[in-house]
This record gives structure tokens, sequence and C-alpha cells, in this order.
């Protein structure tokens, strides 16, 4: 029920980010990661790919896992 803007899919423009490397949504709520979760009842799911150390192409995998 939050309010707000939301990206469905584009450019991100953050920083830090491995040119290339895939990022995964983090256990850590708003987080992003190189790593797949690996907790049990942890959500895996690939959310974009680093296009440049500042910009992340956003387009969450349709798939996903919930790791038991």
């Amino acid at each position: 029920n939050n309010v707000g803007t939301f990206q469905r899919v584009g450019e991100f423009i953050t920083t830090g980010l491995s040119v290339g490397a895939i990022y995964y949504g983090s256990e850590t709520a708003g987080g992003i990661t190189t790593t797949a979760p690996t907790t049990s009842g942890a959500i895996v799911r690939k959310i974009g790919f680093a296009q440049s150390s500042t910009v992340l192409f956003f387009n969450p995998s349709n798939d996903y896992v919930v790791l038991v």
C-alpha cells in the first residue's frame, strides 16, 4: 500500500557495480548482490546486470525460487 515511483524495466543509476555482473535481490531489504541468496526461505531472483560501474540494467526475471 505504499505510494511512490516504481521502476519496472530500464537503467538504474547507482554506484559500485561490477561491470557485466548479474545482480540478485539481496536478503537485506532493498539491497542488491552479485551472490545468489542461500538461506532457507530466501527468494532467488535475478534483477538485472551491470552495464557499467554506475548503471544497472534493471529487468527482473519472471522466474524465481524460494529456498527450502
